[in-house]
């Protein structure tokens, strides 16, 4: 799978470039628009009219962020084909036939915005490693502890999966039945794939599923159309959002396909994990795009810590190196410790922390990551539970701060 992803991306980096080149070279002006417009959605359009350029990269962007969050992959797609049309057709209108051929400034401006581009990506990444603008940021994305009532629906499924696992299954059963999460697994599946049903959950979906298989909820059918689902995906369980697998809800996934008896299902998310969500710099992916096999930004620290303990605790993790996550991410939890847990990604990390307890032996991490108190986030505490629960099966203490 690893090979023939490989391979994809291979073909469809060679037929891009083949048409762009194609464009540039045999199209004119009219072609260099067009690439322009493709690889910056509006900047074919800037000679028309700058205001239309500026629309249409705003609504690029916000349609690729729809598409990470929802899987929505059309709308960007229907974007950069039209706007791509439109340029071609509007650079035709606007340059007499003789003159298409006449080198200009606009013709050559394509390499510089480029170039141009790339220079300040790589500027702001550079920044960003910095130490000073790096606390900066961190600090920016903290966010408080919301109650229960307030969690997101993937939020909410995940925390009724963790509970399942940690054995309370009665309240796992309350949050993963809970109808807004049925809500929007019927939106997604409805914008991104035009879905429609009475069961929202027939493809995808995979933390919600997960939650709904461990709590004991799903009935045959259901039971059914989940391992068949598992066992055509490109990852082995199925997807967060149509084409995207996250790493914590795929695991989630795997746990739960395995305790229904899909065993295979948890060896071929195995292979995923060790070969393409694989350890790059310390870090995993927070996503991955199965189309082309590609990856995408870095996971939470709390979201890795759960889910390659969780790896861990099943038996997934690498042969020669079962520790290797928490060897990549130990100093960044003890941080999280030190700063306590009144940011919800702290508390998160702090609770995700302490399930690898159970497998590293790490007396120091383990008193530093005891000491703050994880009483605030419900999925944190459903985490602690869980970390409680592996530590100790025979735990079973009652945590009545989970249900709002």
């Amino acid at each position: 799978m690893h090979a023939r992803l490989g391979l994809r991306r291979a073909v469809a980096g060679s037929v891009s470039l083949v048409i762009s080149v194609c464009l540039v070279v045999f199209g004119g002006h009219v072609g260099a628009h067009v690439v322009q417009n493709v690889l910056v959605p509006g900047l074919g359009l800037h000679e028309q009219s700058w205001w239309l350029a500026v629309a249409v990269f705003v609504a690029a962007t916000a349609s690729i962020v729809a598409w990470v969050q929802w899987g929505v992959d059309w709308v960007p797609v229907a974007i950069v084909v039209g706007s791509s049309v439109a340029s071609g057709v509007l650079a035709e209108a606007g340059h007499e036939p003789a003159a298409r051929w006449v080198a200009s400034p606009a013709a050559h401006e394509f390499p510089l915005v480029v170039v141009v581009v790339t220079g300040i990506v790589w500027l702001r990444n550079a920044a960003r490693r910095l130490p000073l603008v790096r606390t900066v940021l961190e600090r920016r994305r903290r966010r408080h502890p919301e109650p229960l009532d307030a969690l997101g629906a993937v939020d909410r499924s995940r925390t009724a999966a963790v509970l399942a696992l940690a054995g309370d299954v009665e309240r796992a059963t309350v949050l993963a039945t809970d109808p807004r999460i049925a809500a929007r697994a019927r939106r997604v599946g409805l914008i991104a794939r035009a879905r429609r049903g009475p069961d929202p959950f027939v493809r995808d979906h995979a933390a919600p599923r997960a939650a709904l298989a461990l709590a004991g909820v799903l009935d045959g059918d259901a039971i059914d159309r989940f391992r068949e689902d598992a066992s055509r995906a490109v990852a082995g369980v199925p997807a967060s959002e149509p084409t995207w697998v996250r790493p914590l809800d795929a695991t989630l996934a795997a746990v739960a396909l395995t305790r229904i008896g899909e065993t295979a299902a948890g060896d071929r998310w195995a292979t995923v994990w060790h070969t393409n969500l694989a350890l790059r710099n310390g870090h995993r992916p927070a996503g991955w795009w199965t189309p082309l096999g590609i990856r995408i930004a870095t996971a939470p620290l709390w979201e890795h810590a759960a889910a390659s303990a969780l790896a861990r605790a099943h038996g997934w993790h690498h042969p020669e190196r079962p520790d290797a996550d928490w060897q990549a991410i130990r100093r960044r939890l003890l941080g999280a410790a030190a700063r306590g847990s009144a940011a919800v990604d702290d508390e998160r990390a702090i609770a995700a922390g302490r399930l690898w307890l159970a497998f590293a032996d790490d007396e120091q991490a383990a008193r530093i990551l005891s000491r703050p108190t994880v009483q605030h986030d419900p999925l944190a505490v459903a985490l602690d539970r869980l970390a409680a629960h592996l530590a100790d099966p025979r735990d079973h203490t009652d945590r009545k701060d989970l249900v709002a």
